[in-house]
């Protein structure tokens, strides 16, 4: 019991102090808050001898998920979005459509050595279109068994991760060479204060606490829906309830400008990257499924350069690809640091906003493929 207290504060406080470390270290800023928590959790998962509660870690995943749904998705703000930002959104749609192309093509590559291979298949389309919270999400509606969970984790920190450090790196000295530089459109993405940077705004407790009040109500709501329809609780019903709630509530701007939402949402991410991030056991992904690996690897791979190749067809920018690429893949915690990387800092609103729907839908995709596929 001592051992399960300390870990379920280890995973509560480290993400506190990550996000204190981030205000006062460029370091910690550069190499992006959830990228250590991901590596921390990676090192404690992977270390001989360190053995850490999988029911708590389990547990936390699934808490920290459904709770940052409503937190991330109440400050989107969807309407400004859909109005102002074509280009970036038909940028997003191309890497949406890549990710779906491709993973059709994976499962019918890889569907008779891959078990479930539909449900699979439909948690790469939700963790490349919006994030591994929705892989998280989907896997949970799916009842997919924790070891491929696990398994889809691990490689997708690896494949990913490799991606990540192209992005910060290369990415925009070899893109320059294929598609037209970014030009500036004045008044798309000056938003007002606000909501320029959403993940910095810091509210006082009080905020903090309505939003997850509020979070909590959404989640009650799902859950008893889905008593109410099938008599106990069916996943994904109360995935797709509490992602619909959530972006109903982002039209209100009463909830939308409510301080600490988004901030609230990324400490949920820190928490879930961290506990993670210590399920990731790469002993078990090398012994158990190299076939799962590279079904992931392909994936990820294969979305990506489709993404470049339309990208190169409809001549969309160098850092508007780079940014909606980022937002798919990763999600709207990742924004910051590769707009900072390829020194576009204008990008920031509107790839946190991107990666915000690509959150709320990549829950539809990847369910509803999943149920076709089936």
């Amino acid at each position: 019991m001592p051992q399960i207290i300390l870990l379920i504060v280890f995973l509560l406080a480290f993400p506190l102090l990550v996000t204190w470390a981030e205000k006062r270290s460029k370091v910690v800023r550069w190499i992006s808050p959830i990228i250590i928590c991901y590596l921390l959790g990676i090192l404690m998962g992977n270390i001989s001898g360190l053995s850490l509660n999988r029911e708590v870690l389990d547990t936390t995943t699934s808490i920290s998920v459904v709770l940052a749904i409503p937190l991330l998705l109440f400050s989107a703000n969807m309407p400004v979005l859909l109005k102002q930002v074509r280009p970036a959104l038909f940028s997003f749609v191309l890497g949406i459509t890549g990710v779906v192309v491709c993973t059709l093509i994976a499962f019918l590559v890889f569907r008779d050595r891959v078990p479930d291979a539909h449900a699979v298949s439909g948690m790469m389309i939700g963790v490349y279109t919006g994030g591994t919270q929705n892989m998280s999400a989907i896997g949970m509606g799916l009842d997919v068994e924790e070891e491929v969970f696990i398994l889809l984790n691990s490689a997708d920190i690896v494949f990913s991760g490799i991606y990540f450090i192209f992005l910060l790196t290369a990415a925009k000295k070899i893109l320059g060479f294929f598609l037209p530089g970014y030009r500036k459109q004045q008044g798309v993405f000056e938003m007002q204060q606000e909501e320029q940077a959403p993940a910095e705004r810091n509210g006082k407790l009080v905020h903090v606490m309505a939003g997850l009040a509020l979070a909590l109500l959404l989640v009650g709501i799902g859950v008893g829906i889905s008593k109410l329809i099938f008599g106990e609780i069916e996943e994904p019903l109360v995935i797709l309830v509490i992602t619909t709630l959530g972006i109903g509530a982002s039209f209100f701007p009463k909830v939308r400008s409510l301080p600490s939402t988004f901030a609230t949402a990324n400490y949920m991410l820190l928490v879930f990257a961290l506990a993670m991030g210590s399920m990731a056991n790469f002993k078990e992904l090398l012994d158990a499924s190299s076939v799962l690996f590279w079904f992931c690897g392909f994936v990820v791979f294969s979305s990506i350069l489709l993404h470049y190749l339309l990208a190169i067809l409809f001549r969309v920018d160098r850092d508007t690809l780079i940014i909606t690429s980022t937002a798919a893949i990763f999600g709207p915690v990742f924004i910051a640091p590769v707009a900072n990387a390829i020194g576009n800092r204008e990008l920031i609103t509107i790839g946190i906003s991107l990666g915000l729907i690509g959150f709320a839908i990549g829950n539809y995709l990847g369910l509803g493929l999943a149920f076709i596929l089936k």
